[in-house]
């Protein structure tokens, strides 16, 4: 094999996309070599199984496995069985988020292109999962838009700390060349800089936590004489019972602005009025968003990265639904990271599958029935 055979050979390797072993191979162990009877590996691939068929916790994983133990073998060496609820228990609750969340954004660099992509951040809380001085942990997750991938997630002690927890996220993204949308607990200058260091744009939502910035771009943009003058784009869409009419405006006339240097990149302003009619109710009612932004005025994509940011949302509506994670009680350690760690990482397997067609639901009902699909998936990713 010439030399230039060899460099082509060596950099399709390196473009090749992670599969989901070879990243929960990366996890770091945090248990010393004589107390490894079961290979961390094996511990994650059981729990992301057991969690595509509807288990919720580490006691369901353990008895997944045991009644799972001739399929799990068919691609799991399992040389020690399958590991006690205890063992789940201690391993999920002791591994460091960090380092679990590392290799999980590594996978998933390798699988989504970012690049034009808008990424919506969020926070979400746990909310039965109290601790000790009665606060909810929050994990603010970062989702992609065209992919619909989780791409990466931090806990915050609460839903109030969303502003120390998004910093973080960012550090540990790949986000070059995306837009990143943020609602308005986003709305801080270190959060607009950081975006920017990290090579994306920002469209971030307007609201009370910048009161005086707030009701100056909303006094401007709703002036009539100056409202004319600005490009506009307009979106209907119908279903559900509703027709929602949604009009962007959007300017670069922002010099009147004092504290426009205070903030990172800015170069326009956006106002989004969404008019929904109830064909049932014959009620209309309206909503009026301002947003910062550091796009140049195109107010039909930014209308379009507004409208992304429903996403994330979404994708907390099947966490609730589909995971019930909202009843979830594990508070101990790490556990609860872990876990939502762990459910991130079921969606996006059954995401990244296009071997069963439909929704989460739709896919985990399927897969649960068959075992046979179940050991394609596990086999592909």
């Amino acid at each position: 094999m010439d030399v230039a055979t060899l460099d082509r050979n060596t950099l399709a390797m390196l473009e090749k996309p992670l599969t989901l072993k070879e990243a929960l191979l990366e996890v770091s162990d945090f248990r010393i070599d004589r107390r490894k009877k079961y290979p961390l590996y094996e511990i994650l691939m059981i729990a992301v199984c057991a969690m595509i068929d509807g288990a919720k916790g580490p006691t369901d994983f353990e008895r997944f496995g045991r009644g799972k133990v001739k399929f799990l073998k068919k691609f799991l060496p399992l040389q020690n069985g399958i590991p006690s609820h205890d063992t789940f228990r201690r391993v999920l609750g002791k591994l460091d988020p960090k380092r679990f969340n590392a290799a999980m954004v590594k996978w998933l660099e390798s699988v989504a292109d970012v690049t034009g992509d808008v990424i919506s951040i969020d926070g979400k809380l746990l909310r039965r999962a109290l601790t000790t001085d009665c606060k909810m942990p929050c994990i603010v997750s970062a989702h992609s838009h065209r992919t619909r991938l989780v791409i990466g997630q931090v806990k915050a002690n609460e839903k109030s700390n969303e502003i120390t927890a998004i910093p973080n996220l960012l550090d540990v993204l790949y986000l070059k060349g995306a837009i990143v949308t943020i609602d308005a607990a986003g709305c801080q200058r270190k959060i607009v800089r950081k975006i920017l260091k990290r090579g994306a744009g920002y469209v971030i939502s307007l609201k009370g936590n910048q009161s005086t910035m707030h009701d100056e771009i909303r006094a401007f943009m709703q002036d009539p004489a100056f409202k004319a003058k600005f490009k506009k784009a307009k979106t209907v869409d119908k279903g559900h019972g509703r027709i929602e009419t949604r009009t962007c405006w959007q300017t670069d006339d922002i010099a009147w602005f004092e504290d426009r240097g205070k903030w990172a990149g800015l170069r326009s302003v956006c106002m989004v009025e969404s008019v929904v009619y109830n064909t049932k109710t014959r009620e209309t009612t309206m909503e009026t968003r301002h947003f910062i932004s550091s796009l140049p005025v195109d107010p039909k994509r930014a209308l379009e990265a507004i409208r992304a940011h429903w996403g994330v949302e979404a994708m907390h509506w099947i966490l609730d639904m589909d995971f019930d994670e909202d009843r979830s009680r594990a508070r101990r350690e790490d556990l609860a990271e872990n876990l939502a760690m762990l459910r991130h990482v079921v969606i996006n397997v059954l995401r990244l599958d296009k071997s069963v067609f439909g929704g989460i639901s739709v896919k985990r009902k399927e897969l649960t029935w068959d075992d046979d699909k179940l050991l394609r998936l596990m086999i592909a990713a």
